[in-house]
């Protein structure tokens, strides 16, 4: 008597808590019930090998130097390096060095001369496995601070890049902040003009030219920036003198140094503000700076909001090419929500007319049990603060059709112990223990399915996957655990009939 007693105030224990839940914290909707923006990118890696090589040649170069190698000139295309070595003598030990310390770079060709690497498939695998989790981990990073609630950042295929972000509307502002690298970088200014041609003419393997964030100007600066992206601490909104919006910027400690001793070397010459291969502003070096910068230009409120949300996260590896865009309104999903409502409520009814219908006060206690399923399951997608999306209203629905096949099955092997004779409480007793097994597997079977589906799914699939197993779990609680307890509360009372 005690023990049912305790399971009886158990159950409204879980039902009030799970009431709370669902009142005070709504579950979020997806995309497809929401409405949002859809994204499919892919990272540019002919663009990201090409800046590999070049790095990987620029060290290569300083390291023969430093050891005292007799060499002429190490060289990229993008696709190799080449090294053009002066004393054969020298081979042996070269190769030795570049083998030991540059152990992605294989020798694909010798002449005299001159010898040709270039990266080893498995490095460039490798390589191109980690730009993809650098550029989900920093796109991940800036839609968490943009505040939309629920997005989905993850891996589509071996090389893409899906990106939903449910009751977000504005689609050029979403491209603009995932599209863009933050790639920042400072450099000195040799020279500038409004001519390209002219600029050209001086032009060297140190210097390039870039244009400004107008067109209109072009500026000629030294090719290795005196500070990067990744030297940032933080940046924040700001204004300029004139009271216009800008970006401020502090350095990390090491950078600022580095910093401080430049612009002290270079007081009267310019330095360019680079934002993705063009110069946002050139202002003159007045005085020694240290640790803080301003990025000015025409730029309006909302973009150095965004430029300043996308310095904060750090800048992707390399840039991305978006493949795929699109706009959901929420009316669609307004009309999902509504038709799975009256779909929800027209089955449920004849759900219970059937239960009721053939098993009697037992189909009652059946259909308490499938409210409780329902109950637990939207109070744990909102607890864990889960996603619903249109395949997991099909996992809620497949659901319940496990919890009323868990009760038909239980609820005929009391009936089959009836008919052999058992009286009333021992034929729920062995009816549940002779169902038992069945069950189990089912719902085991249901949860490892589920967690399979999450694991290795995108998207829509995860929505699936987490209804699908928070309700199996719901359903062993109520269709099983407590539905048990509904019969014997019943049949001590003499008020069960099956």
């Amino acid at each position: 008597m005690k023990r049912q007693l305790y399971n009886l105030i158990g159950f409204a224990a879980i039902v009030l808590l799970a009431l709370a839940i669902v009142i005070y914290k709504p579950v979020n909707l997806g995309l497809d019930l929401k409405g949002g923006v859809s994204i499919i990118l892919e990272p540019d890696y002919d663009r990201a090998i090409k800046h590999e090589y070049e790095r990987t040649a620029r060290y290569l170069e300083d390291l023969l130097r430093d050891r005292g190698f007799k060499i002429l000139d190490v060289t990229t295309d993008g696709k190799s390096v080449e090294v053009e070595y002066l004393e054969e003598s020298e081979l042996p030990a070269l190769k030795e060095l570049i083998r030991k310390n540059f152990p992605e770079l294989q020798l694909v060709e010798e002449r005299k001369g001159i010898l040709k690497f270039t990266f080893a498939s498995a490095y460039l695998d490798q390589f191109k496995r980690d730009i993809v989790e650098q550029t989900i981990e920093v796109l991940r990073s800036r839609i968490d601070k943009l505040g939309v609630a629920q997005p989905v950042v993850t891996r589509l295929g071996a090389d893409r890049v899906l990106i939903e972000l449910p009751g977000f509307l504005d689609i050029n502002r979403a491209k603009r902040i995932i599209g863009s690298t933050a790639s920042l970088e400072l450099k000195l200014v040799i020279d500038s003009s409004f001519s390209r041609e002219e600029l050209e003419k001086k032009l060297t393997d140190n210097t390039e030219i870039l244009p400004s964030r107008d067109g209109g100007e072009w500026f000629l600066l030294d090719r290795v920036p005196i500070v990067s992206g990744s030297d940032l601490k933080t940046a924040y909104i700001s204004q300029d003198e004139f009271g216009r919006p800008a970006v401020g910027f502090e350095l990390k400690s090491e950078a600022a140094s580095k910093f401080a001793e430049f612009t002290s070397k270079n007081i009267g010459k310019r330095l360019a503000i680079v934002l993705e291969d063009k110069v946002v502003s050139a202002p003159v070096i007045r005085s020694r700076i240290s640790d803080r910068g301003q990025i000015t230009g025409n730029f309006t409120p909302e973009e150095v909001r965004d430029l300043a949300l996308i310095l904060r996260t750090g800048s992707l590896p390399t840039s991305v090419k978006i493949l795929q865009e699109k706009v959901i309104g929420p009316s669609l999903g307004r009309d999902a929500i509504e038709q799975g409502i009256k779909a929800g409520i027209a089955g449920f009814i004849l759900l219970v007319v059937i239960v009721v219908a053939r098993y009697k006060t037992a189909g009652v206690s059946a259909t308490v049990s499938i409210l409780m399923n329902a109950l637990l399951l939207w109070a744990g997608l909102a607890g864990l603060g889960g996603t619903l999306t249109l395949p997991g209203i099909a996992g809620i629905i497949l659901n319940m059709g496990i919890a009323v096949d868990s009760n038909v099955l239980i609820f005929e092997r009391v009936k089959e112990e009836l008919r052999l004779g058992n009286t009333l409480r021992k034929a729920i007793e062995l009816g549940y223990k002779k169902a038992m097994s069945a069950v189990w597997d089912t719902h085991i079977t249901l949860l490892v399915a589920s967690l399979i589906l999450f694991q290795f799914g995108t998207g829509p699939v995860k929505g699936f996957a987490t209804t699908l197993a928070i309700g199996t779990i719901a359903s062993f609680i109520s269709n099983v655990y407590y539905a048990k307890v509904f019969l014997d509360f019943l049949a001590k009372r003499r008020w069960l009939k099956i």
